[in-house]
Order: C-alpha cells, then structure tokens, then sequence
C-alpha cells in the first residue's frame, strides 16, 4: 500500500509569509485517493488541528490516516507519526522523542541536511526512522547525506513528498505492507519500506512560491514597512509588486532566470556542504 509520510495543509503557516500551504484536510485526503495513495500523513508544523477533518475524510474514502506533526525542537525538525495529543514546539531533542514515544508514536527525522538548517543533521542517531529523499530538496546531495548517515547508524527509512500544494503531493511514496495505522508503524519501524521518487520540479516550486506571496501580499508589506528602512523598504515593495502584479512576459524570464540561478547556487553549496561530512 502507497503511503505519503510528509504533507501540509493549510494550517501550516510562516511567520515572514503567512500562508505556506494550500489545500484543505479533505483535499488532502481526495487528492490522495484520487492519485492512489491510501495512507497519509499531514504533517503541519506545530498544529494538529488537520486531524479532526482529515479523519472524517480517510474513513469516506477508504484511507488510512495518521495522526502527526513537524515539530519544532531546538535542534531542528522532527515529525510526531502516528500522535495522540499535540505536542509543544522549542522543546530539546530528547525531550520531543520522549514525548512522541509515550504517545506509542514515531520520531521521524525530515530532511535532516537540508539546505536551510532546518534539520536535526547528525540528531537522526537518536531517531526512529530518517527520511532519506524529500522532494523539495533539489540539490539532491542533501537527500544522498541522509541517507548514508541512515546507513551509518542503522536507522530505518523513509520518504516523503514535503508537499505544500496539489502538485507536489505523491511526489514521494512510501510501499509499505500495512492494513491500518498500527501495522503502518510497525513495518516503518523494522525498515520495511520501499519507495518510490521524483523531485519537484522547479516549475512547480516556483508557482508555489508565487501563490504564497500572493496570498500573503498585504501580510508581508506590513513586515516590510515595519522591518526594512528606506531605500531598502521602497527596493523590497517595489520587487514584490512586479512578482505578484506583473504580467510582463520579460519578468515573467526574469523570475524563470532567477530561479534558476538560485538553483545552480543551492547545488553549488550543497556540494561543499557534503564534502566537509567526508
């Protein structure tokens, strides 16, 4: 059975850019049926409040839900799979795996190296499971670090989509020989998993990014007029202005080259970055 292990709705929300994700619990759930995947896990940062729709949705659609979270530690990211309760963020790493445990619920280690420092690097020792292939991790050596470190320290794996969006939903799927939740845990916890990846593609990331600061326009000129002084205020308004509002076919390749440019960076860095692990 098809299980995505990594997803966001719209209860996921940043602090500079408010919306992050887009789709509803019970979009969620549909858009899993419809792609052929019978157990999700939505995964919002610090929030639970998706599961009480998403469980009402799973048992219309025949789907198997599990109950999880991408937690904020001190340390880094880590999901609750398989929770009972909500559990708070900014608490130490070992704090957060005692309280996933006393639930008889998973620590997960997401993207563990990833570009941005939001993972728990070397921290997946103490873990239960690492995800060793995010979809939105392009540089893609932050996923090959992952996993040998999973390798390393025997630790079991997974993947996981990191899906904000219809589009990269199942980009990363999970096959795993289970029934319901409970068999669901047991087999990711013996390593009984096999996967299925893509990576997202910069198309697809780029839309997104749009969506978000569209959806988020008037929230982040209030950051702006509060954060930024004068030139660097009139500069940052006036960027945001041509991302979201143009329609020009020269910005549009502007952005596209951008985009681009900043990709060819990450890959960069994230070479350098695995060279300093070996």
């Amino acid at each position: 059975m098809r299980f995505e292990l990594h997803c966001h709705s719209h209860y996921s929300r940043g602090k500079k850019i408010p919306w992050e994700a887009f789709m509803s619990p019970r979009e969620i759930i549909k858009t899993a049926r419809l792609k052929g995947i019978f157990g999700v896990a939505i995964t919002d940062h610090d929030d639970s409040r998706a599961w009480k729709e998403a469980k009402r949705a799973a048992r219309e659609y025949g789907l198997i839900f599990i109950p999880s979270m991408e937690i904020n530690t001190r340390k880094g990211h880590l999901i609750g799979l398989g929770l009972n309760e909500h559990i708070d963020r900014d608490l130490g790493l070992q704090e957060t795996i005692e309280n996933i445990h006393e639930q008889g619920a998973l620590a997960i280690a997401p993207h563990p190296f990833d570009l941005r420092s939001h993972g728990i690097k070397n921290g997946v020792y103490y873990v239960d499971a690492v995800e060793v292939f995010n979809s939105m991790n392009l540089d893609k050596l932050s996923n090959r670090l992952a996993f040998n470190k999973a390798e390393e320290f025997g630790r079991p794996m997974v993947v996981g989509s990191d899906s904000h969006s219809e589009e990269m939903f199942g980009l990363a799927v999970n096959e795993i020989n289970a029934y319901d939740l409970d068999s669901a845990l047991k087999e990711i916890k013996a390593g009984r998993v096999e996967f299925q990846t893509d990576y997202m593609p910069l198309s697809v990331l780029m839309d997104w990014a749009k969506e978000r600061f569209t959806r988020s326009y008037m929230e982040v000129m209030k950051y702006i007029n509060h954060n930024y002084s004068p030139p660097r205020a009139w500069v940052a308004k006036g960027m945001l202005r041509r991302y979201v509002l143009s329609k020009n076919r020269t910005w549009d390749g502007f952005w596209k080259l951008l985009g681009n440019f900043g990709l060819g960076c990450s890959m960069v860095y994230g070479g350098m970055r695995f060279l300093t692990y070996y």
